[in-house]
């Protein structure tokens, strides 16, 4: 190998490596604005883009226009004061663990897979109008590409694995159905997901998890239905 192959070699290397730190950061940045209601900023980390996919365990949200409408629609900004009264008392909770990341060898695309533990707290304003805490866990899988020189998202799909209010166990717990505003909201039909049941087994390659690979094209969406 020459001096020049070789520069040119560890170029590539140096330049995957930052793109997979620049990925986490998006995941991180995720969670930390899922936390405060920062849906309007939720939108800025995604890729412009026609082929935009975001399955929900509700149904799916397809192009740069459909994300809009997830976050600031379905969900709404915390700078609507509508929004902003209604998650008083709430506090979202979803921390990105177990990653498994992978920059493709053209330095275009990224795929990853993490698991979330999280909590939820939110008031009940219809009922009791007390406080409520719940365990939250799920599995995201992320598809991540690189636009005008910036890493976006660009497919992600969120598994969820199960919920259960913070003193009972989820063993005990029949899953609930996601909020009517969210099935009645903008997504599309999408997959039915699996959930927590005491005769089920997990699915075996629920996401798929990434594999070293060459191209996007080699491959496809990280997530299979």
């Amino acid at each position: 190998m020459t001096e020049l192959e070789l520069l040119e070699e560890l170029t590539r290397k140096l330049e995957r490596l930052e793109a997979a730190q620049a990925c986490r950061n998006l995941m991180g940045l995720y969670s930390y604005y899922h936390c405060a209601f920062r849906n309007q900023e939720y939108v800025e980390l995604w890729a412009k883009r026609d082929d935009d996919l975001l399955v929900m365990p509700w149904g799916e949200y397809k192009g740069f226009e459909g994300i809009k409408a997830c976050y600031l629609e379905d969900h709404g900004d915390r700078s609507d004061p509508e929004v902003y009264a209604r998650h008083r008392g709430s506090v979202m909770i979803h921390e990105m663990d177990t990653e498994v990341l992978e920059v493709a060898a053209d330095g275009r695309t990224a795929k990853g897979a993490w698991l979330t533990p999280g909590s939820e707290t939110y008031v009940d304003r219809a009922g009791d109008g007390k406080g409520h805490a719940e365990w939250c866990w799920g599995k995201y899988a992320v598809d991540f590409i690189q636009e005008d020189g910036q890493w976006k998202f660009w497919h992600m799909r969120l598994y969820p694995l199960f919920r259960a209010e913070y003193g009972k166990s989820w063993v005990d717990t029949k899953q609930p159905e996601d909020p009517e505003e969210f099935r009645a909201g903008k997504a599309e039909p999408g997959p039915k997901p699996w959930v927590y049941a005491p005769d089920k087994l997990y699915p075996a390659n629920e996401p798929p998890i990434p594999q070293p690979y060459a191209t996007f094209d080699d491959v496809g969406i990280t997530f299979a239905y």
